[in-house]
Parts: C-alpha cells; sequence; structure tokens
C-alpha cells in the first residue's frame, strides 16, 4: 500500500521546500539534498518518485500527484505556486497550514482518549454484570421461588439475552473497530465514513468550518500569488469538499458571473456572515483582502477545534451518567426482590 503523509510530514516537507527556495537552490536539487537525509524507507521511496517525475516533467505539482503520497489541497496549492511564481510563499503557507492540522488533530486525540477509555469500561462493566452476575441471582430467585415483575423482570431478561449472544456481541465490535481502522487509512473508506457521520449536526458544523478555512486560506493564497479574482475563486472552490458549502459556492459562482463583486457575491451566498462578512468586505475595499481572508481561515479552524472540545468535554459527564443511571437499573432489579424476600422472612 502507498504511504500517505500525515499532517505532520506534510508541514515538515513543506517547510523544508521553502528552504531551499529561500536559500535560492533549485527544487530538484533540494530534493536530492532532502532524500540524502530522509529517515525512512517510505520517505526515500516518495522523494526518489518525485525526483524521478520532476526530472521527466520539470513539474513539482505534477510530480507529487504522480506519488500518490499527497492529499489534494497540498497538490493544488502548488500548482497555484507554479503557475505564479509564489512557489516559497505557497510552500511556507501550507507548512503553517498542515502545522495548525497536526496540532487540532493531536489535541483532539488526547482528549478523546480518556471517553473513549471510559466508554471501554461502561461497555465492559456492563456486560461482565448482565452475562456472569446477573445469571447468578437469576438462579438464586428461582430456587427461592421469588417471581420477578417490572424493572426487575425486564434487566433480567436482557441478562440473559446477552448471555446468550455475548459471543457474538464482542465478534461484531471488535469487527466494527477493525472495520473502521482499516476504513480511515483508504480514501474511499474516508469518504463512506464521512458520509455516515456528515448527518451529525457537530460534524456538518465542524465540517463547515473546516471547509471554510480552507476555502479561505487558499483564496488568500491566490489573491497574493497574482491570480485574477475570479480564477483565485475558481482554484479554491475546488478545494472544499463540503456538499453544502460547495453549494453555496456555486450560487456565489453564478453571482460573480453575472458581473457582482467577489465579497458581494460570497456575503450573498452566506458564505461569509455577520462579522466574516464585514471583514472580507472592508478586507476587499482597502487592498489587504488577503490579511483578511487568512484571519478568517484561522479563526474559522480554531473555532472548530473548539466545537470539537466542547463536545468531547461534554462527552464525559454524559457516559458518567449513563454507567450511573445503568448501574443502578442493575442493582434495583437485584435489590428488590432480596427486600421481598427479607420483608417475608421478618
Amino acid at each position: 500500500m502507498q504511504h500517505t503523509l500525515t499532517d505532520s510530514e506534510l508541514s515538515f516537507l513543506a517547510s523544508q521546500f521553502a528552504m531551499v527556495l529561500q536559500a535560492g537552490i533549485s527544487i530538484q536539487e533540494g530534493i536530492s539534498i532532502l532524500l540524502e537525509d530522509a529517515p525512512s524507507e517510505d520517505g526515500k521511496k516518495i522523494l526518489r518518485q518525485i525526483n524521478q517525475s520532476l526530472e521527466d516533467t520539470g513539474e513539482l505539482a505534477l510530480s507529487l500527484r504522480k506519488s500518490n503520497a499527497f492529499p489534494e489541497y497540498f497538490l493544488k496549492m502548488t500548482d497555484i505556486g507554479e503557475r505564479s511564481g509564489t512557489l516559497e510563499e505557497i510552500m511556507d503557507s501550507l507548512a503553517d497550514y498542515y502545522q495548525r492540522q497536526h496540532v487540532m488533530m493531536k489535541s483532539i486525540r488526547d482528549t478523546l482518549t480518556y471517553p473513549m477509555v471510559l466508554l471501554g469500561m461502561l461497555f465492559a462493566i456492563l456486560i461482565v454484570l448482565m452475562t456472569q452476575v446477573m445469571p447468578v441471582f437469576r438462579d438464586v430467585f428461582a430456587q427461592l421461588g421469588i417471581e420477578m415483575t417490572g424493572v426487575s423482570s425486564a434487566v433480567f431478561r436482557i441478562g440473559t439475552i446477552l448471555q446468550g449472544s455475548s459471543a457474538v456481541i464482542l465478534v461484531v465490535v471488535i469487527a466494527l473497530v477493525v472495520a473502521c481502522y482499516f476504513g480511515m487509512r483508504s480514501k474511499k473508506g474516508r469518504t463512506v465514513i464521512l458520509q455516515f457521520a456528515s448527518h451529525i449536526p457537530l460534524v456538518r458544523r465542524v465540517n463547515h468550518l473546516l471547509a471554510s478555512s480552507r476555502f479561505s486560506d487558499a483564496l488568500s493564497l491566490a489573491l497574493h500569488s497574482g491570480l485574477d479574482i475570479q480564477e483565485g475563486f475558481m482554484l479554491a472552490a475546488e478545494l472544499t469538499g463540503q456538499k453544502q458549502f460547495h453549494e453555496k459556492l456555486k450560487r456565489a459562482e453564478e453571482q460573480i458571473e453575472q458581473g457582482e463583486e467577489l465579497y458581494d457575491a460570497l456575503r450573498s451566498a452566506e458564505i461569509y456572515t455577520g462579522l466574516n462578512a464585514r471583514i472580507v468586505s472592508l478586507g476587499f475595499r482597502t487592498g489587504s483582502a488577503e490579511d483578511a481572508l487568512k484571519r478568517i481561515a484561522i479563526t474559522a479552524q480554531e473555532d472548530a477545534e473548539t466545537q470539537i472540545q466542547n463536545a468531547i468535554g461534554a462527552l464525559e459527564p454524559i457516559l458518567t451518567a449513563i454507567l450511573s443511571i445503568l448501574t443502578g437499573l442493575i442493582l434495583i432489579s437485584v435489590m428488590l426482590p432480596l427486600l421481598g424476600v427479607m420483608t417475608n422472612i421478618g
């Protein structure tokens, strides 16, 4: 399987490309230097492919694409840099972008660790209680001739069902975990998983913010590269994969073709609203659109991270509450029949 570069690897490679270009070294010579210092065989293999393709084509973006190791955003931005003669600035921007992505994803993974461990413990505790502990009490109550009703009866029936299908449940859970793991490692699998997850309101909001960040970043760089507004808009629009955001971009594109100013079209299509719309409008009117768009890109990515962190932060008490409620139901289902026995004895 072809190795796909991680966000940290993309950031490092882009920063190295920027340093090479800043030093006045040709990109092909720079790749040869990087090839000598590459720490892993996968990295050397990718750099060799890029170097060989670069000798044949002379185009960095095309050579990167042929290696199948770079995401579409990296490839499109590299293409913009080559076409506009601002490859050094593009690489600097890509290094910053992927570093922000790396930091955000690392923060999310670190924050998710405890809730995921808690969820696993919750699942394990409930399975043990329902399949190992509850059957013991069921047999005891049966020997005592106690007839269970209400909550106790329902809980014991669920325990009986789980006890008979615990192996099946375990296999299904393992299969789902394995499927998600390998699915996220392939482009098609990620697409399917993300499409399914897009029905969740939080995921939809976060995806929209990330699409806005990517579009703003790309448009800022396109304008900085000297591309005209319409061409810059078209290139930036190609980099957004979020369906709802892409539909808004289509509406804005139609308005631009009808002669409307870019910032007015972006506002009318609700790509930017509220404060962001005013920032973009002011940026275009004062000649600082690039800085305004860059600021929006960073802010949107930070907002996405904040929403994710808040959702994860709320997950822990919810899981704790669920565990407490379910454990309480199990205890009640056991204690009520026992209290009945003690009352009869007394």
